[in-house]
């Protein structure tokens, strides 16, 4: 049996002296400090997946680097402290090899910034609508890309290595691009479908048909190693159970609404989250986040299922 919330405010209270607002922002931030600074996300990290595919991993955030004998290949510089941190990564692995090209993954700042920390590469790519959106947002410290691409499918042959940009189309934004390496088998994914963990804070900016029309594709795509750009790696296993996931909220939260209606006041919210929290954490409870972000992604999926996005 759920405890309401003014309940535990006020049993909270009883044992300190925190004003109720700060005792919950306390709560959430401690929370959050399990899922962003858990142990296995502290520093940064290069590793090596296969004979020419490397991931780097700084904090909860990760990006690919493919060797060639032309140069490397980069995806997502992130930030200054995270490009500084892969520009000394990649000497040390790889000394006096040059980046012969660095690939935004789609328009999202906290992906896009940092690239002037990083050996200037050979050549920058990025949608075509990237350039507008950064404009728009008054973003005047993203290294500026030297060739914009079409949304749909590109194919890169750099150093003898084929390099596969899969258009996304609608569903992250209408930027994003996915990178397949079918030689290596290997699939690196911005901002969609993580490995066995909740996405931060409701998995905001998302069009759900386009993101399942997207997962759908990918998941014909034949790879051993799925490398996403938050949290741990896995495999195609482990992008189908991501997959699963992701069509299981959508499904609970159609079901709660066809069985309640659309949640409107405290009863029927209560109903909802009587229906949908139990089923949920029987299935992805012991998941990365679960405790932290598991009711914002229900919310936000039930209001995707009410408004149609």
């Amino acid at each position: 049996m759920r405890t309401p919330l003014f309940l535990l405010i006020a049993a909270a209270l009883l044992v300190t002296s925190c004003h109720p607002r700060e005792m919950i922002m306390r709560k959430v931030m401690t929370d959050n400090a399990d899922y962003f600074d858990a142990p296995d996300m502290q520093g940064s990290e290069l590793v090596k997946h296969t004979a020419h595919v490397w991931s780097f991993r700084w904090t909860w955030y990760r990006s690919v680097v493919i060797e060639t004998s032309e140069g490397l290949v980069v995806t997502d510089p992130f930030n200054d402290t995270a490009a500084t941190a892969l520009a000394a990564a990649l000497a040390k692995q790889f000394p006096g090899k040059p980046i012969h090209t660095l690939l935004y993954s789609h328009y999202h700042l906290d992906h896009a910034r940092g690239g002037a920390k990083l050996p200037a590469p050979k050549q920058i790519l990025a949608h075509e609508k990237c350039p507008g959106y950064w404009k728009a947002a008054g973003a005047t410290d993203v290294l500026a890309p030297t060739q914009l691409l079409e949304g749909k499918d590109q194919t890169l042959t750099i150093g003898g290595i084929e390099i596969q940009l899969l258009f996304t189309g609608q569903a992250h934004s209408d930027t994003n691009f996915a990178v397949f390496v079918p030689a290596e088998r290997v699939l690196w994914v911005a901002d969609m479908n993580l490995v066995k963990a909740y996405p931060p804070f409701g998995g905001p900016d998302h069009y759900a048909p386009g993101y399942m029309t997207a997962l759908d594709r990918l998941a014909t795509l034949e790879f051993d190693h799925y490398l996403p750009s938050h949290f741990g790696t896995g495999n195609k296993k482990d992008f189908l159970e991501g997959k699963e996931h992701y069509e299981f909220h959508r499904r609970i939260a159609r079901e709660a609404i066809a069985k309640i209606g659309p949640p409107r006041d405290k009863k029927s919210l209560g109903a909802h989250f009587d229906y949908i929290y139990p089923r949920a954490k029987e299935r992805y409870g012991d998941w990365r986040g679960f405790d932290d972000h598991a009711l914002q992604l229900l919310i936000r999926q039930e209001s995707g299922e009410l408004l149609g996005y």
